[in-house]
């Protein structure tokens, strides 16, 4: 494979960049499993705003790193598929081998336990929202009075003093 002369550092930048803000999503995000189960909503809304703000500033970091991606694969005269983290660490010169690889190790691992911590504030929230449309039925339920049976055999109710409508 050829050693070519591109500047790394660019794209070394760029990924470190990346990895910190990961790196703070993966925080927020245990942060949010605490809130989850503490039932702190109030604290969900602030996460979830500075969390919408990192994702944009993501969006231009990966912006970024696509154009060096074009700009290399265009130098090579690859195609743009073709340059992954391997490919790169194959050309890069020796002196930012060492770092380009361990960030992007530590990136994937972050990504990982951050998709893993998202799963399980998914579940949470599902369990919530099951919790709470469990207590609605209950609720809506609970305003039926069994009166007896009715001409056809089943158990006819009456409804009695409506706390809530069901279509919420």
């Amino acid at each position: 494979m050829q050693k070519i002369d591109f500047d790394f550092r660019v794209l070394l930048k760029n990924l470190e960049e990346q990895l910190i803000l990961y790196s703070e999503l993966l925080n927020l995000a245990e942060k949010k499993t605490d809130i989850l189960v503490k039932n702190e909503v109030k604290h969900l809304e602030e996460i979830t705003n500075v969390e919408q703000e990192m994702i944009v500033k993501l969006g231009k970091l990966e912006e970024e790193r696509c154009k060096f991606i074009e700009e290399l694969s265009s130098n090579l005269g690859i195609d743009q598929k073709e340059i992954n983290s391997s490919y790169i660490l194959e050309i890069l010169p020796e002196k930012v081998k060492k770092e380009m690889d361990e960030i992007t190790n530590k990136l994937k691992d972050v990504l990982k336990n951050l998709d893993e911590r998202n799963r399980l504030n998914e579940r949470l929230i599902k369990s919530a929202l099951e919790f709470i449309n469990t207590s609605i039925e209950l609720l809506v339920d609970a305003g039926r009075q069994a009166t007896g049976y009715g001409a056809d055999g089943k158990i006819s109710e009456k409804e009695t003093l409506k706390f809530f409508d069901k279509k919420l």
